[in-house]
């Protein structure tokens, strides 16, 4: 069994949490966050008596795992931290802080031979995966264009109930928000972009050339902010819509949306396009020329079915059961990082894939801020 330990059980940490109690492979022995009492597990020691009693768990303790969900401003530290101890790390996902953010902790993992593994659950999508199967077998023909965001109304996490911003209690909001006050850039770009980098190969035979980016003017927050009676004058720097355009190498276009403080449903805004087909993710819809009616949409399930990846054809059926909040996709995620951890080589990204989704923040922020192009 794999010894387990947790940094930051607050909501996302919660959710891993008792989603790994459905796996038998994984025992979880401790939980350090100083906002935590108590997990309802009597066997989980809790580390809570300061934001440094991660430190006592890890040596006290020893595990030879550990998730990572602490704030953003944090991660980074605390995987290095874990490293040093001889853990090896699944790290929760975010935008990147500053340029080269994870160079210290790729030099470290590559010293030591311990693994960092992005928890990006995107990544295991059953249509996402089955997409990857579908343009490794050239049915769509040659990727030219991609796309993808974090389009997901946040306003009800970020405000409070009388309309203050940050004060939504045991939540993330309190240092969420920061980002949504001091930048205007695309704050987290790997929902959409980590899945089109596994599709196209980017990061492995092929690479980002430049970006552009542009922000909309920050009025979905102060709207929101007026409706409930909130102050009357806040700081708010992030545009509503960020939208950045990448280009490879190769030649490969990708369009990327941070969309987080207008009404709208959740979206992941996935589109795959290549020379011989289309698919279009929120629709659930595909077009393959040759195949599809002339011209004329018809169901990818057909197609999702045929290329269905082998973690779907493993777990998927468990998944959908136990995983009904991400639809299966966390749960096949903890699959193959268990089946990695014990040799099959099975999770198919690593610290440097994260380090190469996340520099599109800083990148973003500064085209801009300075309105340019920037070349990678």
């Amino acid at each position: 069994m794999i010894k387990t330990a947790f940094i930051g059980v607050g909501y996302r940490g919660m959710q891993l949490l008792r989603l790994i109690c459905h796996i038998p492979g994984f025992r979880v022995v401790a939980v350090a966050d100083p906002g935590v009492e108590d997990v309802g597990m009597p066997d989980v020691v809790c580390y809570n008596r300061s934001d440094d009693d991660y430190l006592n768990m890890l040596a006290e303790q020893r595990p030879r795992l550990v998730f990572v969900a602490s704030p953003w401003q944090c991660h980074v530290q605390h995987a290095m931290r874990c490293v040093e101890q001889g853990a090896d790390v699944a790290l929760e996902i975010k935008g990147g802080l500053y340029v080269d953010e994870y160079r210290p902790l790729i030099e470290l993992a590559a010293r030591t031979g311990h693994k960092v593994y992005p928890l990006e659950n995107t990544l295991f999508m059953r249509e996402n995966l089955a997409i990857y199967n579908m343009v490794q077998a050239g049915t769509l023909g040659e990727v030219v264009y991609m796309r993808g965001g974090y389009r997901h109304d946040l306003r009800r996490l970020l405000l409070d109930d009388d309309g203050t911003l940050g004060n939504r209690s045991k939540t993330e909001s309190v240092w969420r928000s920061r980002f949504y006050q001091e930048e205007n850039g695309d704050l987290y770009p790997t929902h959409g972009l980590a899945p089109l980098c596994l599709i196209a190969g980017i990061g492995r035979t092929d690479r980002f050339k430049c970006l552009t980016s542009f922000a909309s003017k920050p009025a979905g927050l102060r709207q929101r902010i007026r409706d409930l009676g909130g102050p009357s004058e806040v700081k708010i720097t992030l545009g509503d819509v960020v939208v950045t355009q990448l280009e490879t190498e190769k030649g490969v276009l990708v369009t990327l949306t941070h969309d987080t403080t207008l009404p709208r449903p959740r979206s992941l805004d996935f589109e795959i396009q290549g020379t011989k087909g289309i698919w279009q993710g929120d629709r659930r819809q595909i077009y393959i020329e040759g195949c599809s009616p002339d011209e004329t949409w018809e169901s990818d399930e057909p197609y999702i079915h045929r290329y269905e990846h082998s973690y779907w054809k493993q777990w998927g059926q468990e998944a959908l059961r136990v995983d009904t909040h991400h639809h299966g996709m966390d749960y096949v995620m903890l699959k193959a990082l268990e089946a990695d951890l014990n040799g099959a080589e099975f999770y198919p990204v690593g610290i440097t894939d994260l380090a190469l989704w996340t520099s599109v923040t800083p990148w973003s922020k500064l085209s801009i801020a300075e309105r340019r192009t920037v070349y990678l």
